[in-house]
């Protein structure tokens, strides 16, 4: 599968959309689409990617904290 997310990241393809490629390769069953969002961002090929996405989800988890104080 690390073949597969380097390919797809050379190509350019977007993370989702290569989430999407891979839960179809994992056969689209119930936890694929977890699973799958899983191989994406562990990639060593999306390391920058896994990173911008951990900075958004801390950001969103700040904000959320902040509005919980002010409310």
């Amino acid at each position: 599968m690390d073949a597969v997310q380097r390919l797809l990241s050379d190509r350019g393809v977007s993370v989702m959309d290569a989430i999407l490629v891979t839960r179809e390769l994992l056969g689209a069953g119930p936890t694929a689409l977890g699973e799958a969002k899983g191989i994406v961002l562990s990639s060593p090929s999306r390391g920058v990617e896994r990173q911008r996405h951990d900075e958004l989800v801390d950001s969103l988890l700040e904000a959320v904290d902040q509005v919980a104080d002010d409310g």
